[in-house]
């Protein structure tokens, strides 16, 4: 006869929970929501499983015997998903909770909304179905969606595409939060979404490239050692700006739709958007699902991509003369005053156009010289300067120092 903890036990198994070692201990998992905890959280489990007022600590040992123990993760689409043996597979498909809808007209009247263009449409919905087909078949082409404020293009992200896709989905600002030290979110998310980033640097828009073509990257997770993955990630842009990205003349990385627009006005917008969400809470989400396991993709190649009209015009606006010229001088300099800057660009007519490439291209500026080790380092600039804002102060006074006014960067040698 099984023991009241052995049930207990049971119990917590069933709702999806486990033991994980991690680096900073055991923890408990729910494999559900991928939610990690401390272990008092087995007190109030405990509290509302059995009605009783508390948890004795002496049954752990119990519990360590009877619920699984976890000491590998993987994230891949094609593996038994949960728990196998000692190892967990984080990738979940999608759960429905409702019969599928079998009035499609909303869906397809919201693609023809938002991609008006038939080979815009014919891209983005294989590109989408691909996802849900062959997970694991990561294409090296990605999506660029720009449009007027309001068109609906979130709501594709947040309310369907998330959803679908078990919100294995990744939701970014800037291309600079991905290259961070410590993010892992190409290990286990099928989507990443860049939402109306800034141009890229240089150095981020260099590592975007083999970050979005490679099937293998490196993450360095906290309190980890750094260590190379297989990524399933796919990456869609969405931008206001009628340039959102500088592409290079032999790009093969990208498909961009033409522009979004309101069909009527945003007011209008705004009321079919409504109605579409409606829907997708009768059934709707699950027959968009089943739409997309059965959409055809004979002649998708996920290696290269069809041709763009709109990509076509970025990169004719993309070779930019001004553009190359604050470019080139950046690669040689990475700490300056914005009179030097404006000295040497001089394309970049005025004042304004200077810095919003400054600012669009990922620098920021400060008086870095004010505070901190260096702050009296003989004749550095007490001015404000710019530099990458993916660099900190301290480094950009040391490079400074060491290419500029030709001194040690170390804080005891600079004095």
């Amino acid at each position: 006869m099984t023991t009241k903890t052995e049930r207990f036990a049971d119990y917590l198994t069933q709702q999806g929970y486990c033991f994980i070692s991690m680096p900073a201990g055991v923890r408990l998992l729910n494999i559900h929501t991928q939610a990690t905890h401390l272990e008092n959280l087995l007190y109030p489990l405990y509290a509302r499983w059995s009605g009783e007022s508390s948890f004795n600590p002496a049954s752990m040992s119990e519990l360590y015997r009877r619920m699984p123990l976890i000491t590998n993760t993987v994230f891949d689409p094609v593996a038994p998903q949960g728990i196998v043996r000692d190892t967990v597979n984080t990738y979940r498909t999608f759960a429905p909770d409702a019969p599928a809808a079998s009035d499609l007209s909303l869906w397809l009247e919201y693609l023809a909304r938002a991609f008006p263009n038939d080979a815009d449409r014919a891209a983005v919905c294989s590109w989408l179905a691909h996802i849900f087909q062959r997970p694991e078949q990561r294409p090296t082409w990605h999506l660029v969606i720009p449009s007027d404020t309001g068109t609906g293009k979130g709501f594709l992200f947040h309310n369907i595409l998330s959803p679908l896709l078990a919100h294995q989905t990744k939701h970014y600002s800037s291309y600079g939060q991905l290259t961070e030290k410590h993010n892992e979110s190409l290990s286990d998310n099928l989507i990443v979404l860049f939402d109306d980033p800034p141009q890229a640097t240089k150095r981020v828009a260099e590592s975007l490239k083999s970050i979005q073509t490679e099937p293998y990257v490196d993450i360095r997770p906290l309190y980890e050692t750094a260590r190379k993955v297989r990524t399933y990630t796919r990456f869609m842009t969405f931008s206001n700006n009628d340039h959102p990205i500088d592409v290079e003349e032999n790009d093969r990385r990208h498909y961009v739709t033409n522009r979004m627009e309101h069909h009527t006005d945003r007011a209008e917008t705004s009321a079919f958007i409504a109605t579409l969400s409606d829907w997708l809470k009768s059934g709707g989400l699950e027959a968009i699902h089943g739409w997309f396991m059965a959409y055809d993709l004979t002649h998708f190649n996920p290696y290269a991509p069809p041709r763009s009209e709109a990509l076509e015009r970025l990169k004719e606006a993309s070779i930019s003369p001004c553009h190359h010229q604050a470019t080139e001088f950046t690669e040689k300099r990475q700490v300056f005053s914005f009179e030097l800057f404006q000295q040497e660009c001089s394309l970049l007519e005025s004042t304004k156009s200077a810095t919003e490439w400054l600012k669009s291209n990922g620098y920021t500026s400060g008086r870095i010289f004010k505070n901190g080790p260096y702050k009296d380092v003989k004749n550095a600039p007490k001015g404000a300067l710019w530099y990458p804002a993916s660099v900190d102060k301290t480094e950009a006074c040391r490079w400074y120092l060491e290419n500029i006014l030709r001194l040690d960067g170390s804080a005891g040698s600079a004095k």
